[in-house]
């Protein structure tokens, strides 16, 4: 059978027992309550029964005593009973057959808290059947009989006495005797007999009737007792045949699947896997775990062959980025001689024109071939990931003008109208890759100014929750639909009409990636004949203005200050070269130091020191033979006396992981090799508490009063080429107008370096 039909018969068969359980329960709770009413009907019935016979007794007993004793209290007591009996007073609450015994004591008045309702009346409310309700009723006219036996003595204790007519009119002496003979006559006796015989005789029906009633509901609560216990045994039999079934048909495959999957989770396809005896949905789900295993191994073997592949295309990836560096190193090198020479036979040599031109297309073809190289070299470090984004702070004001600078000159050259637009709030100070910026929007808009030849070009810019937001517009040739695509593709070029194509087609594909790397997304709207649009937008961080004030003068220590004893250090390292530098540094500002080579050696100069040669912090190297410095320091550490020494670690690891493991050594703290002399000073004044005399000094720049006495047209058309980034013509330059080797050499460092910026900030000085 299938598991969705055994459920559904399963859940119907515990459903109908539990439906069965209620309704033999809810028989039973019947039962029980009908047994209850028998035994408080019998139970009410007899107190009001006890109570007819009690208050006779009560009159009888009240009266007599007033009789004897004359006591008026008395009288009032057998007033108020026969008044409660009739209804004309409220019923006690507790009205038992103790009531009046607790109130013969003078002054003490009965408690009439119930409500008013005859005697009578509650017999008839207790559905007392019409024989024994007659018994009751004939018993209680008796009582009512007495009475008048009972007042006729009373009366007769006051002198009062009944004329012709049984009024009790006559007046005289009381008499004693005739109320005595009359609460004890036979004819008083007699009426009492009459009250107790129907009395009797209803105790009896009363008791064979309401026996039977507790006999019959007693027989029903036991059988239904029977019915609940028999379905509850079997409801609990159903249930443990149905949590069996369920444990075989579904928990134990389920849990052999469950291994199973464990298994294949850790690319373990050897395991087996247990066939189903059952024809069911089980059955089915174990030949998809099979049919999975049988995926997983073909997957495994794919993923390892992909994995292969992308080994090898790592590999080939790698070395083709290693070539380019290589030929771009060595091609750069050959080309700027021939830029250079070129550029130095056109100027030096009588050439005719045909060798003018000639040295031209040199010159070009050059030039051409270096962007080229510089083209290839830079997408190739992005593909490769080593092309990182450096966010500094810097005036966004500032690139902006620059950029309105360079363009509006070389739109000027073409009648072509170059404008910025800039919202109000467009900030002056951001945080950003300035360098990269730059290069973007020069891209852009040189490429713009590459296919309009009338017209204008437009930059719009505007900022956006942390985004700034750049479009530049043209009235160029455009793009058709077709082609909007490749344009960012790598050495794809658009064919069109008049224009010799020239470069790579790796401009925009750069300029893609760099905005892709700060943040941003670029696309493209285009039309022929009416120009292009370009939307690039890139992430930025707001920058401090109080950060941009005037440039901070440059502090150089120059000795300790108010040092009260010399300080000893403990300088450890197995290179001597190491410790040297360390040392000597630590010589220069009067410190005493102390050489260790190795941990070993480092242990016995810690243990031999003493009161007055005391070790006041130690720089120890981290990886050296023998024992390492790590295992230094703990052993260190676990000495009782000076265990509070500072311990500054040395180490070419600048690893997160590695700075923790020597904190948690003992280290206080890590400082990376190659170290600064600033560094190992911050540190000193930390943790030794000593201050440092500092001299004031200026920046200086060297290269400032070389830049001045230039001619005047030299700086304009560096900064040009400097903000194209283009290297050759900026090399072209400094050989053209003879700067310094020193001046030269390091212009050049900083643009191989790509610190394009730093170079900038140069040449504003």
């Amino acid at each position: 059978m299938k598991l969705k039909k055994l459920f559904i018969l399963l859940f119907i068969l515990n459903t109908v027992s539990f439906i069965c359980v209620a309704v033999v329960i809810n028989k039973y709770q019947k039962a029980t309550i009908k047994l209850e009413d028998a035994y408080n009907m019998q139970y009410k019935s007899l107190i009001l029964a006890d109570e007819l016979r009690q208050s006779s007794d009560d009159l009888t007993r009240m009266a007599r005593t007033y009789v004897i004793t004359g006591n008026p209290m008395f009288e009032e007591q057998y007033k108020t009973v026969l008044a409660i009996r009739n209804g004309e007073l409220p019923r006690p609450k507790r009205y038992n057959g103790i009531f009046w015994d607790f109130l013969t004591l003078e002054g003490i008045k009965p408690l009439l808290d119930g409500e008013k309702i005859p005697l009578r009346e509650l017999m008839k409310n207790a559905n007392f059947p019409e024989s024994e309700l007659n018994l009751l009723f004939t018993s209680q006219n008796e009582s009512d009989d007495l009475t008048n036996l009972e007042h006729k003595a009373m009366n007769a204790i006051k002198g009062i006495f009944q004329d012709k007519n049984g009024n009790y009119t006559i007046k005289d002496k009381p008499d004693f005797t005739l109320a005595r003979e009359l609460m004890h006559s036979d004819a008083y006796h007699l009426v009492k007999i009459r009250i107790m015989e129907p009395l009797d005789r209803f105790y009896k029906a009363f008791e064979n009737r309401t026996k039977q009633k507790v006999i019959e509901a007693k027989k029903s609560v036991n059988e239904q007792e029977f019915n609940v216990n028999a379905i509850v045994i079997l409801s609990i039999i159903l249930f443990l045949m149905s949590f069996f079934i369920i444990l075989l048909r579904i928990i134990y495959p389920m849990d052999l699947l469950r291994i199973v999957m464990l298994k294949l989770s850790t690319n373990e396809t050897s395991v087996e896997i247990e066939q189903n005896k059952f024809d069911d949905e089980m059955g089915d789900m174990i030949g998809a775990v099979e049919i999975f295993k049988e995926n997983t191994e073909k997957l495994i073997t794919s993923e390892h062959q992909l994995k292969i592949a992308m080994e090898d295309a790592k590999n080939a990836n790698q070395a083709k980025s290693i070539f380019l560096a290589r030929m771009s190193h060595e091609l750069r090198t050959p080309l700027n001689a021939i830029l250079g020479f070129a550029n130095i036979l056109k100027k030096s040599m009588n050439a005719t024109n045909q060798e003018k031109e000639n040295l031209n297309i040199i010159k070009k073809s050059g030039e051409h071939l270096l962007n080229i190289i510089n083209e290839i070299l830079e997408l190739s470090k992005i593909e490769a990931g080593k092309i990182e984004i450096n966010p500094k702070n810097f005036d966004f004001y500032e690139l902006i003008k620059e950029i309105e600078d360079i363009f509006a000159l070389r739109c000027k050259s073409k009648n072509l109208k170059f404008t910025i637009n800039q919202t109000n709030d467009l900030p002056k100070f951001i945080k950003a890759d300035v360098q990269r910026l730059r290069q973007i929007l020069i891209n852009l808009l040189g490429n713009s100014l590459k296919f309009t030849n009338e017209g204008e070009i437009l930059l719009n810019i505007y900022a956006l929750n942390n985004k700034l937001f750049f479009e530049v517009k043209d009235s160029g040739i455009g793009i058709d639909l077709k082609n909007q695509e490749k344009i960012f593709k790598p050495f794809e070029q658009v064919k069109l009409d008049n224009y010799t194509q020239q470069g790579t087609g790796l401009g925009l594909a750069i300029t893609k990636e760099l905005i892709t790397l700060m943040g941003g997304t670029i696309y493209l709207k285009s039309q022929i004949n009416k120009g292009s649009e370009f939307y690039f937008s890139i992430n930025y961080e707001k920058a401090n203005e109080n950060e941009f004030s005037l440039k901070p003068k440059k502090q150089e220590i120059i000795s300790v200050k108010n040092q009260d004893k010399e300080k000893t250090i403990l300088v450890v390292d197995d290179i001597r070269e190491n410790r040297d530098l360390i040392v000597q540094l630590l010589g220069f500002y009067g410190f005493k130091t102390l050489e260790a080579n190795s941990g070993l050696m480092a242990l016995s100069l810690f243990e031999k020191q003493n009161e007055n040669e005391k070790i006041d912090l130690i720089f120890m190297d981290i990886l050296m033979e023998e024992l390492d410095g790590l295992e230094t320091i703990k052993i260190i550490r676990k000495k009782q006396i000076n265990s509070n020494i500072p311990i500054i670690a040395l180490s070419a690891n600048v690893f997160e992981e590695d700075k923790k493991q020597v904190i948690k050594a003992g280290a206080n703290d890590f400082l990376p090799k190659p170290v600064e002399e600033k560094d190992i000073l911050l540190l000193l004044k930390k943790y030794l508490k000593i201050e440092f005399e500092y001299e004031e000094k200026e920046e200086k720049n060297d290269f400032l009063e070389e830049l001045k006495n230039l001619p005047k047209e030299f700086l304009p058309k560096l900064n040009e080429e400097v903000l194209l980034m283009n290297n050759e013509e900026i090399i072209k330059l400094l050989k053209e107008y003879n700067l310094s080797e020193k001046l030269q050499n390091h212009i050049k460092n900083l643009i191989n370096e790509f610190k394009y910026q730093e170079l900038m900030d140069l040449l504003k000085n």
